[in-house]
């Protein structure tokens, strides 16, 4: 890996101890993130003439595959919506709000997340139910959105409302609107869910009662709001899988470190091939993810096709990640399961890649589509 040589001294900044610490307390990585403005991270794929560093897609896989096999897991989240939601607003062909927002996103002065998913629809976007309902020169949102993160912290959230409703618009992809929400406004409204792991930031749901939107805050075309979120799906996902594969390392390096040092029956319990076996077999296939992340990016670069790619990569260092994590605490034996020693909290935040932001089974059955050419499965 070659990461940017700005990240190289933020394990030695933020060691495990502090993610532990932020996740216990349940609070937002605050001095990360003023780090993060500092080296202007939040704005990583921003063009320079933004403010941005304008560095590629397979760059920012270096860095989140480094900050991952340091043990920083989710708590890189708001680093890695700030850098999607960027290529949203640069992908929507307005360049008066890109101008308005993609500064302060690059710089972390303004921190956005997502508002997509609800109760029923889950991996259905196209079936959301959030109402918004153009009056008098605004558009007044009505409606509720699950699983929203990062709502202790975030400035803005990117809404997806339905601005004709599903019965009425041509195809089930139309209809959708994309919108910047500012948090302040009133009508807006959150309940914290209490979760398994991530807790360096907050989870919740979200309320929008007659929350009205100007529309200069608009993303894209009115009713094409699916077309303008695609263009960083396939970012995403990569991302999130350089995430999964840098967690993996982690497991199996803090395994192997363990593994050479404690001594059983007078020799280290590396020596034996219960105990290694496994541990090369993880690297192996950590180190094939990183590899799939990387071509991923590549053909994002480049601007080829990268779908298929994106969801073969993220399937599998969500898979590796797992896997390699419960091994390592297995080989650290009842040390593996303290947690001062990290990786009960990683497996936690691992665990969430199972689900998003595609789940394994979506992940899979896309690449049967569009990568073999099978039957679309229902």
């Amino acid at each position: 890996m070659n990461p940017a040589e700005s990240v190289k001294n933020l394990p030695t900044v933020f060691p495990p101890s502090y993610w532990l610490d932020k996740s216990e307390r349940e609070e937002f990585p605050v001095e990360f993130w003023r780090e993060c403005m500092r080296l202007r991270l939040p704005g990583f794929l921003t063009p320079e003439k933004y403010g941005g560093l304008g560095r590629s897609l397979e760059d920012l896989v270096d860095v989140v595959v480094f900050l991952g096999e340091h043990g920083f897991g989710t708590g890189v989240y708001p680093l890695l919506s700030n850098n999607m939601s960027s290529l949203v607003l640069l992908n929507s062909g307005d360049e008066k709000l890109a101008e308005l927002f993609l500064p302060k996103l690059a710089m972390g002065e303004y921190i956005m997340g997502l508002a997509i998913t609800e109760k029923t629809s889950g991996s259905d976007v196209l079936s959301i139910t959030t109402k918004a309902e153009y009056r008098n020169g605004v558009y007044v949102v009505n409606g509720e959105k699950m699983f929203v993160n990062n709502i202790d912290a975030a400035t803005h959230m990117l809404l997806a409302a339905r601005t004709t409703p599903a019965d009425k618009a041509g195809k089930r992809s139309e209809g959708l609107t994309l919108f910047i929400l500012d948090l302040k406004q009133e009508g807006v409204s959150f309940q914290p869910l209490p979760k398994t792991g991530t807790n360096y930031y907050k989870t919740g749901m979200m309320t929008l009662k007659d929350v009205e939107i100007s529309g200069e805050r608009v993303v894209g075309p009115v009713g094409r709001g699916w077309k303008t979120l695609t263009a960083a799906l396939n970012p995403d996902r990569i991302v999130y899988a350089a995430l999964g594969a840098g967690s993996a390392l982690y497991a199996v390096k803090t395994a192997s470190a363990h593994a050479v040092e404690r001594v059983v029956f007078g020799k280290p319990v590396g020596s034996y091939q219960g105990i290694q076996l496994p541990l090369a077999e993880n690297y192996t296939l950590a180190e094939a993810a990183r590899l799939l992340c990387i071509e991923a990016a590549r053909a994002y670069d480049r601007g080829e096709r990268a779908d298929v790619l994106a969801c073969m990569a993220k399937y599998m260092a969500s898979e590796v990640a797992v896997k390699s994590l419960t091994h390592a605490m297995q080989v650290l034996g009842g040390y593996g399961y303290l947690k001062e020693r990290h990786l009960e909290r990683v497996l936690r935040d691992m665990l969430l890649l199972k689900s998003g932001p595609i789940t394994q089974e979506l992940a899979l059955a896309y690449v049967a589509e569009r990568g073999l050419m099978l039957p679309r499965s229902y």
